[in-house]
């Protein structure tokens, strides 16, 4: 392309680059729920986990053993009751297992 007397280059940016730039972009935007926590961030993930997987029924006015109880069980006993959960399709199936182990923390926290 001429522009006054001037040859004018469009910047047509090679494949490499188009590729780093969505895997830049790719990873800037993964969820957070896809990556392992520790500490108070997983207690904190546990708890908001809960809060919107399980306390509709385990809540004060739900159906199944409210959050004290569920705390109040051994880590063993808790692993038997929640995580190998009786009925097939339930909450505890459809999570992953960074996220039962958020879980895991949030039970074993104060």
């Amino acid at each position: 392309m001429y522009q006054m007397g001037h040859v004018v280059q469009r910047f047509r940016p090679g494949k490499s680059l188009i590729f780093s730039f969505i895997i830049i972009l790719v990873s800037a935007c993964a969820p957070e729920s896809d990556k392992s926590l520790t500490g108070p961030q997983a207690v904190a993930r546990g708890e908001q986990l809960f809060d919107h997987n399980c306390g509709y029924c385990h809540g004060t006015d739900g159906r199944g053993p409210p959050l004290s109880e569920i705390k109040s069980l051994s880590k063993a006993e808790r692993h038997k009751k929640v995580f190998n959960h009786p009925v097939a399709g339930q909450i505890p199936q459809r999570l992953k297992a960074h996220e039962l182990s958020d879980l895991s923390d949030f039970f074993d926290s104060e």
